[in-house]
């Protein structure tokens, strides 16, 4: 039999990875609520009713979310959402930093799902296309 006092310790130690977990999930939700409202705003999103309608998803959980009275959104609506503003999920609830220009986002996303050959195509076009703008006039310097 386990003596009491190693079991009392082995309970704190598991209430506090328990606790832990729980405030890393808290913060994890903060991000992606400041994430999603202000890339609402950087869309030009007129409205949560807009959003959710255009995502598919309740604008009654949606609202939930976004005003903190949920803590959680399923990995489908996190998806959809990601999807909808051209991120990935990671980038959503602020695992990986992502650039707020939506062309860049675009590219970045279409080379997430290119075949290597393709990336390395469109890296020398990238780097033909900024050494040739180096003159400042876009012609290439000769």
């Amino acid at each position: 039999m386990i003596p009491m006092q190693q079991r009392i310790g082995q309970y704190d130690a598991s209430m506090h990875y328990f606790l832990q977990a729980e405030f890393e999930n808290a913060g994890m939700h903060t991000r992606t609520r400041e994430i999603l409202k202000q890339l609402m705003a950087d869309h030009q999103v007129a409205s949560e009713r807009q959003l959710a309608h255009d995502c598919n998803m309740s604008q009654s959980t949606l609202h939930r979310f976004i005003k903190g009275e949920t803590e959680t959104l399923d990995f489908h609506h996190l998806q959809t959402l990601a999807h909808h503003f051209q991120l990935t999920v990671s980038q959503l609830i602020g695992e990986t930093p992502f650039n707020s220009d939506a062309k860049i986002r675009t590219v970045v996303m279409a080379m997430e799902r290119m075949p290597e050959y393709k990336k390395d195509v469109l890296v020398a076009a990238s780097s033909s296309l900024t050494e040739s703008g180096k003159n400042g006039n876009g012609a290439a310097a000769g």
